[in-house]
C-alpha cells in the first residue's frame, strides 16, 4: 500500500484523492482523482485588454513626427485585439486608412509629374519611362521644365539609353495617342500663388492627370500643407523619393491622410534601379524598422 501511494502521488500529486483500494494479486490497485477548476467564463468573455503592440506602434508614430492626433486617428483604424504583432496591427490600419495601388503597377497613360523644386521629378520620368519600355511600350516623353537651365538636357541623359528623345511641351502636346505620355513638370513653390496659377493653368492644357513627386523627410505640417495645394488642381496620387535618405517618414503619411494614392517609391538615386510600389505591409516595416533605427525592408 505504501508503495502504491507514493506512485500515486508521484504521478498526480500531492493533493490527489484515493476514490477506491482493491487488493489483487501480488498487490494493490489505487484508483485515485485530482480536482480540476473549471475555466472562468466572465475571464473568457471577457473583452482584451489593450495590446502592447499598440503602444509600439504609437511610439513609432511619434518617432517620424505624427502629433498625438494623428496617431490616435491612426490607431482608432487598427483592429482593437489583445496580442497582435506590431507590424501586423499597424499594416492593417495604414490598409483600412490610407490608398495604396489596387494591383501594384506603375502610374500608367498621359501623366503629368509635378511637385516641390528638387523632388526628383525628372528621375521619376526616366524611371516611368524605363518601366514603359519594359512592358514593351515606347513612350511619348514631353518637357514643360523649359524655364530651368539644362531641363530638357538632364532628361534628355536620362533618356538616351532607353532609346528615347524628348521633346519641348507645346501648346498642343500628342494627347489621346495611345502609348504613354509622360511631361516633365516644372518644379514649383506650392505657397506661391503665381506659381500655383500657372502649373494649374499648365495642367488643364496638357490634358494630363497630375501625379505628386514627394520627397520623404519633410515636416508633417508642411507636407500636409504643400499637399493640399496641389490637390486642389486634380492630384490623386503621389511617388516618393529620396527614401534612402530620410529616416522620418511622418510627412508622406500627413499627405496621405488627405486620401493620395501611396501609388509608387524610389528607393535609391540610381536611375536604373526601378520605381517600388507601395503596400501596407511594406509601409508598415520600414515605418518600424526605421523608428528603431535600423534600415527598412522598403515599400
Amino acid at each position: 500500500m505504501q508503495e502504491a501511494l507514493a506512485r500515486m502521488r508521484a504521478a498526480l500529486g500531492p493533493e490527489a484523492v484515493i476514490v477506491a483500494t482493491r487488493e489483487e494479486a501480488g498487490g494493490v490497485r489505487l484508483t485515485a482523482a485530482t480536482d480540476t477548476q473549471e475555466p472562468d467564463l466572465d475571464q473568457l468573455l471577457a473583452r482584451p485588454a489593450s495590446s502592447p503592440a499598440r503602444e509600439v506602434v504609437r511610439a513609432a508614430l511619434h518617432r517620424h513626427g505624427l502629433d498625438e492626433t494623428r496617431c490616435a486617428a491612426l490607431l482608432a483604424a487598427a483592429p482593437n485585439v489583445g496580442a497582435l504583432d506590431p507590424s501586423v496591427l499597424l499594416a492593417e490600419a495604414l490598409a483600412r486608412r490610407y490608398r495604396f495601388p489596387p494591383d501594384g503597377s506603375p502610374p500608367a497613360g498621359a501623366l503629368l509629374v509635378i511637385g516641390p523644386p528638387g523632388a526628383g521629378k525628372t528621375a521619376v520620368v526616366a524611371r516611368l519611362a524605363a518601366a514603359a519600355r519594359l512592358a514593351g511600350e515606347a513612350p511619348e516623353v514631353l518637357s514643360a521644365d523649359l524655364e530651368r537651365v539644362g531641363g530638357l538636357d538632364q532628361l534628355r541623359g536620362l533618356l538616351a539609353p532607353l532609346g528615347l528623345e524628348p521633346r519641348p511641351l507645346g501648346e498642343t502636346p500628342p494627347i489621346g495617342t495611345r502609348r504613354p505620355v509622360l511631361v516633365d513638370g516644372p518644379g514649383v513653390n506650392p505657397f506661391r500663388r503665381d506659381e500655383m496659377v500657372a502649373l494649374s493653368a499648365l495642367v488643364r492644357r496638357s490634358g494630363c492627370e497630375p501625379v505628386l513627386v514627394l520627397p520623404a523627410g519633410l515636416d508633417p505640417e508642411d507636407c500636409a500643407e504643400l499637399a493640399a495645394n496641389f490637390q486642389v488642381m486634380g492630384v490623386r496620387r503621389m511617388i516618393t523619393t529620396r527614401l534612402d535618405a530620410a529616416r522620418r517618414l511622418g510627412g508622406i503619411l500627413a499627405a496621405a491622410e488627405l486620401g493620395l494614392e501611396l501609388a509608387m517609391a524610389a528607393t535609391s538615386p540610381l536611375i536604373g534601379k526601378p520605381l517600388l510600389p507601395w503596400s501596407a505591409a511594406g509601409l508598415a516595416r520600414l515605418l518600424l524598422a526605421r523608428a528603431g533605427g535600423q534600415p527598412g525592408d522598403g515599400p
